[in-house]
């Protein structure tokens, strides 16, 4: 049983747990609301039960002062010594005046006279003997006694007290039944019970809408600081937060200030970092980019050299063979050059409105012709979507990835790339998929990485440069690949 309600209280928790923080924060406000309504009304109840037995306590003991020195001066002034006709008249005349029942037993507690008409409850409250302890307890006490006695499973009060002659001799034990009247307690009860319900609905009513208010005035505080949070960025501007109050709130709004400094601090250190590294790596490629042609070209040198000593009548040939050899190596230095040069700094886009459909035919258009490779254009736009972005770059990237496609196809064969435009999802896609060897896993987390390339020649700085340019233009690029099988690169506009 024990491991059951563990669980239980786990469930609660768990879901309390799922919910947002204001209603976290209203709902244990509307629980305390609640325990305290209810904890007001059981002490309520309480105060009410115990003050109603403390009035008709009082209210016994009033009436039986009152019938006590009524009997005591009747028999004075009568001189009766024993119970008779005249004393029981008295009974009926003062039960009558007080509304009461009176229960009269002689000395060793047996009935003698009751003003109780009704049998049945004659049989209840006029006992035919009374015990020898309350007989004892009212010839030792000079005060009145008042007992609980039972009747149908319900306790009531009973008071009894030792009536003496002139002479000061006992003459009578004097019996007051005391019933409450249960209807009207019960009446009493039930409107103090619908009137504190009444009052607690309201204030339940009340309080909960201030606890909905307070919980989300809280929350809104924290929601405000979460966005500024949220639009933090690692570079640029950061504005700081401002707040009033110096709470705890204000305690968060002066950390993040504070974190923002140190973020700031630390951004321009790794930024610093990145330049230095990237010019260190750039400066290594360079170097490697660069040795690559020199070193063809130190060759040709030294074997033009030995040819003009060995064999001067073949100098015309052998220069020729020379010049075509070094315009080779200076133009692919040259194209070196101009590689690093477009990605280290990339001129500043002018973006305008493009029709998509115009620019990607417009970069189609450039390998319409290209030997045993068929670029295909397929449009499901109908011309219909426009992007903010610099043509000439944009159509520079789509053909970047145009040509790598076509370069991805071995010359044995036939090739195939499909250049697609369509919307899926509400978003502009465009896809290019050919039918090359496809990316291998070891090579597809480095494919956008600067100074990466499959190929025997290239820098690998196409694909970093067109998702540098992508991300200008708010869109980003992504592949899929199957080794043997061809490659689909997308570039989708958010």
């Amino acid at each position: 049983m024990r491991q059951t309600k563990t669980i239980t209280f786990v469930i609660m928790d768990f879901s309390l747990k799922s919910k947002s923080l204001g209603m976290r924060i209203y709902l244990s406000m509307v629980m305390l609301i609640v325990i305290s309504l209810l904890i007001i009304g059981a002490f309520t109840s309480y105060f009410f039960k115990n003050q109603n037995d403390v009035y008709h306590l009082s209210r016994l003991q009033r009436k039986e002062q009152s019938v006590m020195l009524a009997l005591k001066y009747f028999v004075i002034d009568e001189d009766i010594d024993e119970v008779n006709n005249s004393l029981n008249k008295k009974l009926v005349e003062l039960a009558n005046i007080n509304n009461l029942d009176l229960n009269i037993y002689n000395e060793f507690g047996v009935l003698l006279y009751t003003t109780i008409i009704d049998e049945d409850t004659k049989d209840m409250l006029a006992k035919e003997t009374i015990s020898s302890a309350i007989i004892d307890s009212v010839v030792t006490t000079i005060d009145p006694i008042i007992v609980e006695e039972l009747l149908d499973d319900q306790t009531y009060l009973s008071t009894y007290f030792m009536l003496e002659n002139q002479s000061g001799k006992p003459m009578a034990v004097v019996n007051i039944p005391y019933l409450k009247d249960s209807r009207r307690t019960s009446e009493d009860m039930g409107a103090f019970i619908n009137t504190l319900i009444q009052v607690s609905l309201l204030l339940f009513v009340g309080a909960s809408l201030v606890a909905f208010f307070l919980s989300n005035y809280i929350t809104k505080s924290l929601q405000a600081v979460s966005l500024r949070m949220k639009e933090t960025k690692l570079t640029g501007e950061n504005p700081y937060l401002e707040w009033e109050s110096d709470d705890e709130i204000g305690d968060l709004v002066s950390n993040y200030n504070r974190m923002l400094d140190e973020l700031q601090v630390s951004a321009d250190r790794l930024a610093k970092s990145e330049r230095e590294s990237a010019w260190k790596e750039m400066a290594k490629q360079v170097a490697h980019e660069i040795k690559n042609p020199l070193t063809p070209m130190r060759l040709n040198i030294q074997h033009l050299q030995r040819s003009i000593m060995d064999k001067p009548d073949e100098i015309q040939d052998r220069l020729n063979n020379f010049t075509k050899v070094m315009l080779e190596q200076i133009d692919t230095l040259s194209r070196i050059s101009s590689e690093f040069s477009n990605f280290a700094k990339m001129p500043r886009p002018e973006m305008e409105i493009l029709n998509i459909s115009d620019t990607v035919k417009s970069a189609v258009d450039l390998y319409a012709n290209t030997p045993n490779v068929a670029v295909i254009l397929r449009d499901e736009t109908q011309g219909s979507h426009t992007v903010s972005a610099d043509r000439k770059q944009l159509i520079r990237s789509l053909s970047n990835l145009i040509m790598n496609a076509i370069q991805a196809i071995p010359k044995e064969k036939e090739g195939r790339v499909e250049v697609a435009l369509f919307v899926e999802n509400e978003q502009l896609i465009i896809t290019v998929t050919d039918n090359g060897k496809g990316i291998s896993e070891e090579e597809k987390d480095k494919i956008f990485e600067p100074y990466f390339t499959t190929k025997s020649s290239g820098t690998g700085l196409g694909l970093a440069m067109v998702k540098n340019i992508l991300h200008e233009f708010n869109a980003h690029i992504d592949f899929e690949s199957e080794v043997g099988e061809g490659t689909t690169f997308k570039v989708v506009w958010n």
